[in-house]
């Protein structure tokens, strides 16, 4: 933890400043330490580089979210060195838009996209997650002066209100309460400070609604993690031949373009035929191990925004499975 870091944080608990206790250093790095709040006295401990900013009972299922996807982000970290993806889900914001920005980072995972905020011209990236993937975001960003990696909790946030922009990315859907997430999340934007999420879309997803998550929700989800990796090999490789030998051809086509329409998840697949097999290998698992899945419809995502009372919202779909949504505070 970097002590700049201090400026954007208070306690969850009463919202007061933090005082800061070393015990290790690395650096600008505090390695160990103690946060502690001046007006209700909890501690917070500073582990490995990472303020630990925990508190609250847990949900059954939220920890059973984070754990499978630490070991997804874990496992599959390597992929995440295309900004495409990035790019693609804060449409229409782009890199330029990023430029001076003091930005949230909600659900970070690797902290990839973090990096990407940074390189991007971010003046500070700050990255929080409630799972054991902040060692890896801390690792890979360690480097960077203007990232800092926090652990902690959607529902009990230590962030003041402070912030030019917020992003979360396919984190709302794996939620018990999504809708409270994105509202804890938008009362920490400054005047004018936007806010982008994409989420899964109820509208276009009725094959994988109807055959793929009853398998998620009654059998994978609840199996280790390892297991579903491996099990995960197999429906991988043939998505990605059909992909790759399918419906990458079909595309390139003026008249076999007419055939995608009758075929399912085609914008997607389509879409997804560019990356890689580790890339499409690491989204079927994702897809089989979450606990809590949900879809949305568009006036599920609009309701959202104007109860947060943001203007400017701009909904967008995304290959015709999911949302993109921004909206700015005034």
């Amino acid at each position: 933890m970097k002590i700049k870091l201090l400026k954007y944080l208070v306690c969850p608990e009463c919202k007061s400043h933090f005082e800061i206790t070393v015990q290790k250093r690395e650096g600008e790095e505090v390695m160990e330490g103690e946060l502690l709040c001046n007006s209700c006295d909890k501690t917070f401990p500073i582990r490995r580089g990472i303020p630990r900013i925990l508190m609250g009972q847990d949900y059954h299922l939220k920890k059973e979210t984070q754990k499978n996807f630490a070991f997804s982000w874990k496992k599959f970290s390597s992929i995440y060195e295309d900004e495409r993806d990035f790019l693609d889900w804060i449409y229409p914001k782009n890199k330029e838009f990023f430029k001076n920005k003091i930005v949230l980072d909600a659900g970070c995972g690797t902290g990839k996209h973090a990096s990407f905020a940074s390189q991007f011209g971010a003046k500070e990236v700050i990255a929080f997650d409630l799972s054991d993937s902040v060692e890896v975001a801390f690792d890979i960003n360690r480097q960077l002066d203007n990232v800092h990696i926090i652990q902690t909790d959607i529902y009990y946030l230590p962030f003041k209100e402070d912030f030019d922009y917020v992003y979360c990315i396919g984190v709302l859907q794996h939620l018990p309460d999504p809708e409270k997430g994105f509202y804890n999340l938008s009362k920490l934007l400054r005047k004018k400070g936007w806010i982008s999420i994409w989420v899964y879309g109820y509208e276009g997803t009725t094959f994988v609604r109807k055959f793929i998550d009853p398998i998620r929700k009654h059998l994978t989800s609840k199996m280790p993690p390892s297991l579903v990796l491996a099990l995960s090999f197999f429906p991988a490789t043939i998505f990605y031949l059909l992909a790759k030998g399918l419906y990458k051809p079909l595309s390139k086509f003026k008249p076999t373009t007419k055939i995608l329409k009758f075929m399912p998840m085609s914008s997607y697949i389509v879409y997804i035929s560019q990356f890689n097999f580790l890339h499409i290998f690491n989204s079927v698992f994702d897809q089989l191990i979450a606990p809590i899945t949900k879809y949305f419809c568009k006036e599920d995502i609009e309701e959202w925004f104007k109860k947060a009372n943001l203007k400017n919202i701009k909904i967008s779909n995304r290959n015709n499975m999911s949302w993109r949504a921004t909206g700015q505070n005034f």
